[in-house]
């Protein structure tokens, strides 16, 4: 599963109000889940960055090992 994927699992699970709270500090510019799950959904390169800093990666499937 892609990191994004997963990502946006946890996100729609959340209340809304917990969606506005400041979380994440990126070089003293606090966010909101708001602020970063745009960023996540329109594929920026800060949006790839703030993925790995919260721990998501891309599983290794290889469709094509036995």
């Amino acid at each position: 599963m892609k990191a994004k994927t997963k990502f946006f699992r946890m996100y729609n699970k959340l209340p809304d109000r917990a969606k506005t709270e400041l979380v994440y500090d990126f070089s003293r510019n606090p966010m909101t889940l708001n602020v970063i799950s745009i960023e996540i959904k329109y594929n920026t390169n800060f949006g790839k960055e703030i993925l790995k800093r919260l721990g998501y990666e891309d599983d290794n499937i290889n469709p094509t090992a036995n």
